[in-house]
């Protein structure tokens, strides 16, 4: 290890990941028998015999803790800490003091924002504990720095995809690979930032299916709560919510007309197109590295166990588990909402349907957790109105997309509504002067009925 550093070589701590610890006192007997203590540790020390010198290094060195005497002539320990605290923030600072400075180890509490404090005499054992919990510290918080500057840079990028998506693009078969390079782009210790690049393209699919209440959103989080339900390994269910965001990535390859319509009012070749789209997804997808799985459920969410469904006729044990579970979880939503089967629309008509083919299509025993774990909580009656802003609560979702006075694409169709949301729409209406109507879908408790029956 490198020897300590005296303060007065002028000499500046290498710019390396070993920790900068200042000594402060205004005995160099005290500062000697400091750096004797400090050469067992990987630290680089600067001393300082009073408050005045330490701010003059410091202005020079980064340091990470500070070790400071309370009483020293000129300015005490509490003063000088609390100028530390105003011009160097991040470094983190501790007190020596006696047991009969109680006000000023208040005030250096108070002022200072101290991180600790020693009695004095010092035990060796509880000092480096406490200094090397500092550097800890230090370390951590100037990594969670970095990770969120890192996540608020990779957020830009994707913001700036996001932006770049035009209706012309939406008309026409878009670069799928550009928003998956992205995502393996992400940070690969940062499990958020990856869920956060997955938001974005969540929201490009939506967006481009046309398919109103989060369909991928829906389809994920139940997907992953029926594979922990029926005890799957930790990859496999979060392979059940990752897949089941990116489901219907393939559809994006697809003309909006085919997209838009429910699968029932497909014509033979929009519907041989459609039956296409897993295995557009399963390209897709299998272009990034390390997504072979991924593609694989991908391309099978369709697939039945009496071998019935598409693209490729698989039966029962060729279909991936993960797989199984997302056709059940994807095939209620589109039933639900009416976009599968003629006439089948409501949870009832549904769940009737997952109960006849759960023996063909489906796994009985994912249907029957999966409808065990949904119980009442997406089974409500759902209405469809305009609504003021007065009329909006949190948990609605929207029916139509919402523009500004500009054109401007607000908030997309779909987009379940937050508190948040209503406030920033009611600041927009405040300043432009304007008065917002939009299209909603809301269950039975988040409205109120008249007495004849209607929406109010």
């Amino acid at each position: 290890m490198q020897s300590a550093i005296n303060q007065s070589s002028g000499v500046l701590a290498p710019s390396t990941k070993t920790p900068v610890v200042m000594f402060v006192d205004d005995e160099p007997p005290v500062l000697k028998a400091m750096q004797r203590f400090a050469r067992k540790f990987d630290w680089h020390v600067l001393t300082a015999q009073s408050g005045s010198e330490a701010i003059a290094l410091m202005k020079n060195s980064m340091v990470d803790v500070v070790v400071s005497d309370m009483r020293m002539p000129g300015m005490s320990g509490d003063v000088f800490l609390s100028k530390v605290k105003e011009e160097f923030p991040e470094t983190l600072r501790i007190l020596l003091t006696g047991h009969a400075d109680v006000k000023s180890l208040e005030n250096a509490i108070n002022n200072a924002g101290i991180y600790n404090y020693i009695n004095k005499p010092w035990d060796d054992h509880v000092l480096a504990d406490v200094i090397n919990g500092a550097i800890r510290l230090q370390a951590s918080e100037r990594e969670r720095i970095r990770l969120e500057e890192l996540t608020r840079k990779q957020n830009r990028q994707l913001g700036r995809l996001a932006l770049s998506l035009d209706k012309t693009v939406k008309e026409r078969t878009i670069e799928i690979e550009q928003a998956l390079t992205l995502l393996t782009m992400t940070h690969e210790q940062s499990k958020a930032n990856f869920t956060n690049a997955l938001a974005v393209v969540t929201h490009l699919l939506d967006w481009s299916e046309g398919r109103a209440n989060n369909h991928c959103r829906f389809v994920s989080e139940w997907s992953a709560k029926v594979a922990k339900a029926l005890n799957y390994s930790k990859e496999d269910c979060e392979l059940a919510q990752t897949a089941g965001l990116l489901h219907d990535i393939g559809l994006m390859a697809l003309p909006e007309n085919v997209r838009r319509k429910p699968v029932f009012d497909l014509n033979a070749e929009e519907l041989e197109d459609y039956q296409q789209h897993p295995m557009f997804g399963e390209i897709a997808l299998s272009a990034a590295p390390n997504l072979d799985v991924l593609a694989r459920v991908v391309k099978q969410h369709h697939e039945h166990l009496d071998g019935t469904g598409f693209p490729d006729g698989l039966k029962s044990e060729a279909i991936h588990p993960v797989a199984k579970i997302i056709t059940v979880v994807a095939d209620y939503h589109d039933l639900f909402h009416g976009m599968f089967v003629k006439h089948c629309l409501g949870a009832s008509d549904a769940k009737r349907y997952l109960q006849k083919h759960k023996h063909s299509f489906y796994s009985e025993k994912i249907v029957d957790a999966f409808l065990t774990l949904l119980g009442d909580s997406y089974q409500q009656q759902v209405y469809r109105f305009k609504a003021s802003l007065g009329q909006l609560k949190p948990g609605m979702r929207l029916e139509e997309d919402l523009f500004a006075k500009n054109k401007l694409l607000l908030l997309t169709r779909g987009t379940e509504i937050t508190q948040n949301m209503i406030d920033r729409l009611a600041g927009y209406e405040h300043k432009f002067s304007c008065r917002f109507e939009l299209m909603v879908e809301a269950c039975a408790d988040h409205v109120e009925t008249t007495a004849a029956g209607g929406v109010k």
